[in-house]
């Protein structure tokens, strides 16, 4: 049932696309959190959405006459759209961009073709909430933009918490649009309701394939935002202040739009539901149902109300006043540009060829100027260039970027260069003693976030030099790598490769993980050697933890670890990679390396399998989590899941593994909130690991 388990998965996110899956949208789960954590504030809040109700009725009882007047003015709202990423497809397009405000504006304009397929009890309430969005054309400080920024930042994998809103721009003066890779709670975006947003993070963040309708995105999924939008207007679902449709019936304070439990899929014939035989709005855009076409009168008055209010400084935006320093009032254009760019291979030998595209932005481009430290190319002056680089190490690269109206640079360390064959010599160990690391044989990279492999010239095994990660105070955001030279190994006999390794978890129990990598390919690809965490990794003893930062180990406190390269003894090339990933959730301490050797050794022990080596990620988890391990050779295992009771709740039998690195998912969606233990049998041995559904 590996495959099922796998099916499994897929299948939900296949679902998740037809809006089968209730985390579509984010909003009232990032509502009630905040509620939860702020009762006064959540009151308050829960007044105001009471007294917008009440003008609803108001309204609703006389025709909504008074909104259907004040409809003649056509609202303008500032947007300006943050993309964060990492250089990979959420990095959308401009293009994109201006089809998502497009598909707002047709939106929001009642200008959507499809407005003639709404059902004919709703027909005459779909209203055009006269709501246009411009892009900005000035930034806070009276910039030139086209209402577009980038930034290269791990945040673009969102975790929702107040530190990830770092580049919104003032939400008084303009409606703020994030771009993201994922979203943690598994949403399409969200957005906070107005009033309960803290700070800069009154902002909508959308996940990239539900913005706009090409690119990464499509037809499909392209009114999310159209949805988001709504929410930031003070609309709440069609059935109520809860994320799930399907579960009771329930009301959003607009009269016109009736009691619903909401819909999660589109089916037209069957929606008398909750009041028969009162048909559902289920066309709405403020339901989940993908076939949304139109916003109620009542939504229309809500959202114009709430743009009118004071409240969260909604009534700004659209002043004249607003629009005049935003720049949607006497555009500035052209821009000069920003610069960025990207390369198609991060981690290539000496000499390899490395293309490298231009991602600039912000305005068109004129002249492109690239240097490239110990490297070459026939054109440094196309747009996407070419380059070789003659020496190993990680290597600077520079874009200069220009037009008529100014200029711009960027520097980025975004190639590392491994050194080529004889670089390597077998049996001698690398202790840190003779050199300056990292260098040109022995090469790191830097994370985004955090420190990175450095050298310890005060500590080590046997020595006082070695190279360690700060884990306790400043622990890194990504995978650490630490790349070797290149070695010919196939005259050792029993080849190894070995290295001591000294490491404190925390108390807590923390799963800091170290793999080692091959490669025998100049590192087009990468297998695992070795890899432990949590238990496994530590080296102090069970039960003994370091107190504070864990900054000196005594010789008992190192381990010497033995590796087999018996799988690849006939090789002549081959690459080692060290790598270091924290335990995200919970931190442990520093880890040090040192001794590190390719050589002959006897009496080798195979990598055996412990509970320790194997890992659950996320955990807790909601949706999905991964079952993380490493084999020796391809297996045969069984995967169980029982609850607390013993109770098992699905089986796996006769699941296929593969040699190295494997990463079996698994469906948590169907599981309620609580406890439960996930068993693996291998090679007649069973481990068992606890999995927390949240």
């Amino acid at each position: 049932m590996l495959k099922r388990i796998i099916f499994l998965l897929i299948c939900s996110l296949f679902l998740k696309g037809f809006g089968q899956v209730s985390e579509f949208c984010g909003t009232t789960f990032m509502l009630n959190k905040w509620m939860a954590e702020n009762p006064e504030k959540a009151n308050q809040f829960l007044k105001l959405q009471e007294k917008a109700d009440l003008e609803d009725k108001m309204a609703f009882a006389n025709n909504y006459s008074a909104f259907r007047m004040q409809s003649a003015t056509v609202y303008t709202i500032p947007v300006v759209f943050h993309v964060l990423h990492l250089n990979g497809p959420e990095n959308i397009s401009d293009a994109q961009i201006n089809d998502a405000v497009y598909i707002l504006n047709r939106d929001f304009r009642k200008l959507n073709p499809d407005t003639n397929l709404i059902v004919n009890e709703f027909k005459s309430l779909a209203a055009d909430v006269s709501f246009e969005f411009r892009l900005a054309s000035k930034d806070e400080f009276g910039n030139c933009t086209n209402g577009i920024t980038r930034h290269y930042d791990a945040k673009t994998i969102w975790a929702g918490g107040l530190s990830d809103y770092v580049y919104t721009w003032n939400p008084t003066m303009y409606l703020n649009i994030y771009v993201v890779q994922t979203i943690g709670n598994g949403a399409a975006g969200y957005t906070y309701l107005p009033g309960t947003a803290p700070g800069i993070s009154d902002a909508i963040v959308m996940r990239h394939d539900y913005v706009g309708s090409m690119g990464t995105s499509s037809l499909f999924s392209s009114r999310a935002l159209t949805h988001e939008v709504g929410h930031w207007f003070n609309l709440q679902h069609v059935w109520g202040l809860t994320n799930s449709t399907g579960v009771q019936c329930g009301d959003d304070g607009v009269s016109d739009t009736p009691l619903t439990k909401g819909f999660g899929w589109c089916n037209l014939n069957n929606t008398a539901v909750c009041n028969p035989p009162i048909k559902e709005n289920i066309q709405n855009y403020m339901d989940y149902a993908y076939c949304s076409r139109m916003f109620t009168i009542g939504q229309a008055n809500r959202m114009t109300n709430s743009l009118l209010s004071l409240t969260a400084g909604r009534n700004n935006l659209s002043s004249t006043s607003n629009l005049v320093a935003t720049g949607v009032i006497n555009p500035i254009s052209p821009c000069a540009p920003k610069a960025d760019f990207n390369a198609n291979a991060s981690v290539v030998c000496l000499n390899q060829p490395v293309t490298f595209t231009d991602l600039s932005y912000n305005g068109s481009i004129s002249n492109w100027q690239w240097t490239f430290k110990d490297g070459s190319s026939l054109n440094p002056t196309a747009q996407n260039p070419t380059a070789t680089f003659s020496v190993s190490g990680l290597k600077e690269v520079k874009l200069k970027v220009a037009n008529s109206i100014g200029a711009d640079s960027l520097v980025k360390n975004v190639v590392t260069v491994l050194p080529g064959a004889g670089s390597g010599t077998t049996n001698i160990s690398q202790g840190f003693e003779n050199i300056t690391f990292p260098d040109n044989q022995w090469i790191t990279s830097t994370p985004f976030i955090g420190a990175g492999w450095i050298q310890n010239n005060t500590v080590g095994s046997g020595s006082n030099k070695c190279v360690m990660i700060d884990n306790y105070m400043d622990s890194p955001s990504d995978p650490c790598p630490i790349y070797t030279p290149m070695f010919d190994i196939s005259n050792l006999p029993s080849p190894a490769i070995t290295f001591d390794v000294a490491h404190s978890q925390n108390a807590g129990g923390s799963s800091d993980r170290l793999r080692v990598y091959y490669s025998v390919d100049c590192a087009a690809s990468w297998n695992t050697l070795y890899s432990k965490a949590g238990a496994s990794l530590h080296t102090l003893g069970t039960g003994i933890f370091a107190s504070g930062a864990f900054s000196n180990p005594q010789a008992s406190q190192w381990r010497n670890e033995v590796v087999s390269l018996s799988t690849i003894s006939s090789a002549t090339s081959v690459l080692f990679k060290f790598e270091f990933l924290r335990d995200s959730m919970n931190p442990g301490n520093n880890l040090f390396l040192d001794n590190i050797n390719v050589q002959s050794a006897s009496g080798i022990n195979e990598w055996e399998l412990t509970t320790d080596a194997i890992q659950l990620f996320p955990n807790p988890a909601s949706q999905a989590t991964e079952l993380v391990f490493v084999s020796p050779a391809s297996e045969t295992v069984t995967i169980q899941i029982t609850d607390v009771t013993g109770k098992v709740l699905m089986t796996d039998n006769d699941g296929l593994v593969f040699k190295g690195e494997n990463r079996v998912k698994i469906d948590c969606s169907t599981l309620a909130k609580g406890v439960y233990f996930v068993t693996l049998n291998y090679r007649k041995q069973f481990y068992v690991k606890k999995l927390m559904i949240d």
